[in-house]
C-alpha cells in the first residue's frame, strides 16, 4: 500500500478522518467573517473524501465565487515534491540502529502486529516509522479500506483556484507542518500508539456521525464527537496541533480583514470550534461571524 507525502502531512491528528452519511446540502461548515467593511470566508475542510461526497455543499461554492484569494494551511504543490518526500522520511523515520522496538513495549508491538496482519500487512515493513508517522499511517490504512481515496476539500479548491488564476496563499510552510507531526507522542510513545490502535478500530462507527456534523455545519458537535477525549488525554499534542496553530494564524486573519480583497480560508474543520478555535477567537476580537447557508 502506497501513501503520498501530502496525505501524511495533511492527516494531522484525525482531522481528515471523516466518512459519510448523506446530509442536507443547504448547510455546511463555511462561515462569513466581517468587520462591517471587509469580509473573509472560512471553510472547514476534510483532507480526504469519497467520490460520493461530491458535489460539495453549496456554501463552499458561494464562498469561492465571492473571493479573490484562497488561503490554505500550507503550500499543497510543495507537498508533492521529491524534496519534501525526502525531508519527511528523514524526519519521521528512525536512523539506522533504531526502530519502534526502542520506544514500544512488547505488548504494544504484539497488538500492532496483529492489527497489521488482520489487514494483510506485516509490521516488519513499518518498524522504521517513528510513532507519529506510524499513527498517521494506521489512520490512512483504515481510511483507504473505508473508501476515502478521493481528493479533499482543500485540494479540490487548490486546483480550481489555480485554473481560475486566483491568488493563492498559505498559513504555514510544509516544514512547519512536519515539525508539528514530529512532536506527536514524544515522551509517551507507547501510550500514544495504544490510543491510536483503539481509535482506528472505532472509525467505522464514529466517523459517519462526525461527517454528518461537518456537512450540517454543526462544528461544536463534531468537536465533541472527535476531540474532547483526545484533548483530555493528550493536552500537549492537542495544543501543538490545534490551539497553538490557531493562535498563530490570528495575525494573518486580522490583517486580511483590514484589506478589501475577500479571502476564502480553508483549514481543517477541527480548527474552527472550541474556546481556542478560530471562530471564537475572531468573535472575541469583535468580528461578526455567521454561517453561510
Amino acid at each position: 500500500m502506497k501513501f503520498s507525502p501530502r496525505a501524511f502531512s495533511l492527516a494531522l491528528l484525525l482531522t481528515s478522518c471523516l466518512v459519510g452519511l448523506t446530509t442536507p446540502a443547504f448547510s455546511a461548515s463555511v462561515f462569513k467573517v466581517s468587520n462591517g467593511e471587509n469580509t473573509l470566508y472560512i471553510g472547514g475542510t476534510l483532507h480526504l473524501l469519497s467520490e460520493s461526497d461530491y458535489p460539495l455543499p453549496d456554501a463552499y461554492n458561494t464562498a469561492y465565487q465571492q473571493s479573490e484569494t484562497l488561503v490554505f494551511e500550507t503550500d499543497l504543490d510543495a507537498l508533492e515534491t521529491q524534496e519534501f518526500a525526502q525531508s519527511m522520511m528523514k524526519q519521521l523515520t528512525y536512523s539506522q540502529g533504531n526502530s519502534l522496538a526502542n520506544d514500544l513495549s512488547e505488548e504494544t508491538l504484539a497488538n500492532l502486529s496483529a492489527h497489521m496482519e488482520a489487514r494483510g500487512l506485516s509490521l516488519s515493513n513499518f518498524m522504521m516509522y517513528k510513532p507519529a508517522f506510524l499513527s498517521i499511517t494506521l489512520s490512512m490504512i483504515e481510511l483507504q479500506i473505508m473508501g476515502l481515496t478521493s481528493e479533499g476539500v482543500d485540494k479540490h479548491f487548490f486546483n480550481r483556484g489555480k485554473n481560475d488564476n486566483k491568488t493563492i496563499l498559505w498559513l504555514e510552510s510544509p516544514e512547519q507542518q512536519l515539525s508539528f507531526i514530529q512532536k506527536m507522542g514524544n515522551g509517551d510513545e507507547d501510550a500514544f500508539i495504544q490510543y491510536t490502535l483503539e481509535d482506528v478500530e472505532t472509525l467505522p462507527q464514529v466517523l459517519p456521525k462526525m461527517k454528518s456534523s461537518w456537512k450540517a455545519g454543526d462544528i461544536d458537535k463534531m468537536y465533541e464527537e472527535s476531540m474532547a477525549d483526545f484533548k483530555s488525554e493528550y493536552p500537549d499534542i492537542f495544543d501543538t496541533l490545534l490551539s497553538s496553530r490557531n493562535k498563530a494564524w490570528m495575525q494573518f486573519l486580522v490583517e486580511a480583514l483590514a484589506t478589501k480583497p475577500t479571502e476564502f480560508v480553508l483549514v481543517g474543520a477541527l480548527h474552527l470550534p472550541g474556546e481556542l478555535g478560530v471562530l471564537n477567537m475572531l468573535e472575541q476580537q469583535g468580528f461578526d461571524v455567521e454561517k453561510v447557508q
